[in-house]
């Protein structure tokens, strides 16, 4: 995959805006977190921090992969980071971090709770107290309800993000003009530089890399043929066409997708572009091996919808788990 971070689950804090203050000319908006909900994110880094009574904390720096956008509901990002100093532009610091859906859920409905309580805690002591407090938790049951439904929208769209540690990204292996060599670079660090290049991508296992690899560093060149039997097409470039279009492929040259210049894959349906002759590649042609798949290929350049909690209509349950009203 091309953001190959690990994958976990977080409290993801919903800000909105809860009042109003006096800034230096005017009013200003006040924001703060209203409620959490249970989210996938980048795991970017871990710290862990000392006090002065010897005791340590931990704390995660996160990605969300949907965060409000400035116009139109929620979008999906990754990682972005400064040019200079490569500090990440769009990232959290959260406490905790999951492996499973259901402990992230438990933390969360911890601090919905406590969120809750602040609702109404300092009501003054009236002899309707009971019903206010009962007014403030079903608003706040209103707005858990209202951003479950963000909440599923965004676990079903992230279903290509598994929760998992990190994948290594295993180097390329290049053919080119009868040499063969491992790159320094991975698969998707070659395509942002590969616009002048005429080049094909061939899909191989981890084991057939694995035996590669001490193959090409021995110079065993005869039997690397061989180990190379059986890869599959999932790539082609033809750095003499028109427009650039780095081409998804079958294993017969069908051309399934097309990745351009703002690496935005596009279904061939909109384009027609016609098959590749695998059996007419030139010796210009430079041969690539990877460990990544069609699906990997397709997962890591696909555009992902915005998500828009009002479009959905229908009912949502009150679980009891999230907050329990009482009126004593």
């Amino acid at each position: 995959m091309k953001y190959n971070y690990p994958v976990k689950y977080a409290a993801m804090p919903i800000i909105e805006q809860v009042g109003w203050s006096h800034g230096l000319d005017e009013l200003e908006r006040n924001y703060d977190v209203v409620c959490y909900r249970v989210s996938k994110c980048y795991l970017l880094s871990d710290k862990t921090k000392y006090k002065e009574n010897g005791e340590n904390e931990k704390e995660y720096e996160v990605v969300f992969p949907y965060q409000k956008g400035q116009c139109y509901g929620w979008e999906r990002v990754t990682p972005s980071f400064n040019i200079f100093n490569y500090t990440c532009t769009n990232s959290e610091v959260v406490e905790q971090v999951f492996d499973s859906y259901e402990e992230a859920l438990e933390a969360v409905t911890q601090k919905n709770k406590k969120l809750c309580d602040k609702t109404w805690i300092y009501l003054p002591y009236t002899k309707d107290l009971a019903s206010q407090i009962s007014k403030k938790k079903e608003q706040f049951n209103d707005r858990l309800s209202r951003y479950k439904i963000l909440e599923q929208q965004i676990l079903a769209n992230t279903s290509d993000l598994e929760q998992s540690n990190v994948k290594e990204l295993n180097k390329l292996i290049i053919n080119s003009k009868g040499k063969t060599k491992v790159l320094s670079n991975n698969l998707y660090e070659y395509l942002k530089c590969s616009s002048f290049s005429k080049f094909i991508v061939y899909s191989i296992s981890p084991e057939q890399y694995n035996n590669l690899v001490p193959l090409i560093n021995n110079q065993d060149m005869p039997d690397i043929p061989k180990v190379m039997e059986n890869a599959m097409p999932i790539l082609y470039c033809d750095c003499e066409a028109e427009e650039k279009n780095i081409m998804v492929i079958s294993q017969d040259g069908k051309v399934l997708y097309c990745i351009n210049d703002w690496e935005t894959l596009k279904n061939n349906n909109e384009q027609n572009i016609p098959s590749v002759n695998l059996k007419d590649i030139d010796d210009e042609t430079n041969l690539l091996f990877t460990t990544e798949t069609i699906k990997d290929i397709v997962l890591s350049f696909n555009e992902h919808r915005c998500i828009n909690p009002d479009e959905f209509q229908g009912p949502v349950l009150k679980k009891a788990l999230w907050i329990k009203i009482s009126n004593k």
